[in-house]
């Protein structure tokens, strides 16, 4: 079987090989069409002669003076002394110029001037040579003729040999001492003058094909090792493109994480060796993703790589800037810890910069960046550790609510990390069924005064530590992935207290973002609800508003899963993060929570009083209860009577609870009819509720997965 070869198949470097004699010695004076293989060719032919051409000379020089040697006493000194005088002097000019140039690699003109100079040269000293020999031949014996004529013959062959590397100069030196050669001597009468020029030309001729094969090589050679020098050229461009790509991000151009950790390492490392400090910035832009649901990703990669622009131009040489992940951005500077207060105000004008407004597709946008500052001075041990003091600083000002500006990390930063670090130590190790308990809190309906139901507040009080307050240790738990270890305790805790209450009443529990967006953590929770006598459409689970910028997708599975139990869904500490409406939507809530925040002095701040009156009438429309929290004075509560607020929670009413508490508390809000009306009740009594079936401990079960 015959396997065809196209052309474009075919190695360049064997082409020489494989074209037919006529056309490798057509190809020696054949143009090529690339400009870029014309100038690499010139160059490496000008290379090689540099290193034959002097040899020319000197064969040229010595084989005229043999010559002129012989016909000393019988030739006129004209034709002995002065004419090779010239040839000495115009060939040890060209000699020394040709010497002075080794080693230096010329331009393509500068190459194209010399081959062509040489070119010209070349035919003028061959066409003077053969015509002084010649001349000479009648002024000689027999053996003076002979050598005459060798010294024409070997000169040619050994010019034609050292101008190898330029066909065209070799061939004209070729035609013009052979054609005058070959004539003369035929002309002659000698049969061995006639034979020697016959014998020249023959040669000359050989010599001309051998040279053709060579070149054509060697033409071949320099048009691979062209090819091998741009392809290693796109190399080098492709490495140095992926090397770009693998340290900088595509959209904003900016340094990405990978050089952003190099960089804080390097910097690290000089400064033991020299002065400064080390500031290491971690910046969060807060409500982008309001901007990316608004928008869509088109206008929220508009959006940062505006945010990329007014970085740079705002760090200015304090900082460098990097894209670390999504929104979260990085700053590196390197200053004295008593130019402290000029970094920070460095970075507070950064978010200065990054609050102004942001045009997307012709509407106006607003975002704020929060920045968390730390420093070698400041920060024990090495640059990861100053890096993890940054985002330690970054979710402390989110926490206070400082966001839109600068935290920087300080000694009491510190005292809190220890702190933080021995409170996971005692919630790695604590006896939390003994150590943990619950309080309630009343949630009471504005236009009786009575009590709906109870929300459930954790309390923990460590054998080691006292007490330690919920927002303490919550948010630890959260941050060392406990938190559904203590959900589970305490969903149990709430539940028991629970099932002694007046079954209209209902139970708030709160579940933290570990709770419902891990699939196996809702199924303990399902377990612990199957478990339990109280009915599940009693309990009320609240999420926090934070919940729903995590992974939305799983946060409707979990909610969803609970719904099918019976349970109710409230979204707690509503307006406090940043979920949008289109997500709130599509959650299946029964309540919204509105934090405490807008509540204070509501009757006097028009802000707060406007969101409320606004999140009243959204509930109102989406056909599902308000709950305002945080009501502690009569004129708030006023206030709210008149936005026709049905449910509050808050220290008005009552503190938090006792479970033995809470019967008292009824009573003497005037809720004693929740009692009566369960002892009239031909249901089974309260204190010896039903559990529910297998069956339908299965149904629920098939219903969470």
């Amino acid at each position: 079987m015959r396997v065809k070869t196209t052309e474009a198949s075919r190695p360049q470097d064997i082409e020489f090989a494989e074209a037919g004699l006529l056309d490798q010695i057509v190809s020696v004076f054949r143009r090529t069409s690339e400009q870029g293989e014309r100038e690499e060719l010139a160059i490496a032919q000008y290379q090689s002669l540099r290193k034959q051409i002097p040899l020319l000379y000197l064969i040229l020089l010595a084989n005229a003076w043999m010559v002129a040697y012989s016909y000393m006493d019988v030739e006129p000194r004209l034709l002995t002394i002065y004419v090779p005088g010239v040839f000495t002097l115009l060939c040890s000019f060209r000699f020394i110029k040709w010497i002075r140039r080794a080693g230096t690699v010329p331009t393509y003109a500068e190459a194209r001037r010399m081959l062509a100079g040489t070119t010209l040269l070349a035919g003028l000293l061959a066409a003077v040579f053969v015509f002084w020999g010649l001349a000479l031949y009648s002024y000689g014996t027999a053996h003076m003729q002979g050598q005459v004529a060798f010294f024409i013959g070997i000169t040619v062959i050994g010019c034609i040999f050292c101008l190898m590397h330029l066909p065209r100069a070799a061939l004209l030196v070729s035609a013009v001492v052979n054609i005058p050669f070959v004539l003369f001597f035929a002309d002659s009468g000698n049969r061995s003058f006639m034979a020697i020029a016959v014998n020249v030309a023959l040669v000359s001729l050989i010599m001309m094909i051998i040279l053709a094969i060579n070149y054509a090589a060697f033409a071949s050679l320099i048009r691979s090792r062209r090819s091998i020098l741009d392809k290693q050229a796109a190399m080098e461009v492709l490495d140095a493109h992926n090397l770009w790509l693998a340290n900088h991000d595509t959209l904003t151009k900016l340094p990405n994480r990978h050089s952003f950790l190099v960089e804080i390492e390097s910097r690290f490392r000089d400064l033991e060796q020299g002065a400064g400090d080390l500031f290491i910035g971690v910046l969060d832009l807060d409500g982008f993703h309001v901007v990316n649901d608004a928008f869509g990703h088109r206008g929220g990669d508009q959006v940062l790589i505006e945010v990329a622009r007014r970085l740079l131009e705002g760090a200015g040489e304090s900082f460098a800037v990097f894209r670390l992940a999504g929104d979260e951005f990085g700053l590196v500077g390197v200053a004295p810890w008593a130019a402290s207060a000029g970094m920070l105000e460095r970075s507070e004008a950064i978010c200065a910069a990054l609050e102004a407004p942001y045009c997307v597709n012709g509407v106006t946008a607003h975002i704020t960046a929060t920045i968390g500052l730390a420093s070698s001075a400041t920060v024990s041990g090495g640059a990861q550790q100053i890096h993890e003091a940054a985002e330690y600083a970054l979710i402390s000002a989110k926490q206070s609510q400082r966001r839109g500006h600068t935290n920087l990390f300080s000694f009491a930063h510190q005292d809190t990390i220890r702190r933080h670090s021995l409170v996971e130590q005692e919630l790695q190790t604590a006896d939390l069924e003994e150590e943990l308990s619950l309080v309630f809190q009343p949630i009471v309906a504005v236009a009786t005064g009575t009590p709906i139901g109870f929300e459930a507040l954790a309390r923990w009080n460590n054998r080691q530590l006292g007490r330690v307050s919920p927002v303490e240790f919550i948010q630890i738990a959260e941050r060392a992935g406990l938190a559904n270890r203590l959900t589970c305790v305490l969903l149990s805790k709430a539940l028991a207290a629970a099932v002694a209450w007046p079954p209209q009443l209902r139970l708030s529990f709160n579940l933290s973002m570990q709770d419902i967006c891990s699939p196996d953590n809702v199924l303990r929770l399902v377990g612990i609800l199957n478990n339990s006598p109280l009915d599940p459409k009693r309990i009320d689970f609240e999420i926090t508003e934070t919940a729903v910028v995590g992974d939305f997708d799983q946060l409707v599975t979990a909610v969803t899963t609970l719904k099918a139990l019976g349970a109710g869904i409230s979204l707690d500490d509503f307006g406090t993060g940043y979920s949008t409406l289109s997500q709130v939507n599509k959650l299946p809530l029964d309540k919204i929570k509105i934090d405490r925040s807008f509540v204070s002095n509501i009757s006097t701040v028009s802000t707060g009083y406007k969101i409320v009156k606004s999140v009243i009438a959204l509930c109102r429309d989406m056909k599902i209860s308000c709950i305002i929290e945080g009501v502690e004075t009569q004129d708030e509560l006023n206030t709210l009577r008149k936005l026709d607020c049905n449910l509050v929670q808050g220290y008005f009413y009552s503190k938090p609870l006792l479970a033995d508490e809470i019967t008292d508390y009824i009573e003497k809000a005037g809720a004693q009819a929740l009692y009566d009306a369960v002892a009239a009740a031909p249901v089974v009594p309260f204190e010896t509720p039903r559990r529910r079936s297998s069956g339908e401990r299965k149904t629920a079960r098939h219903a969470a997965t």
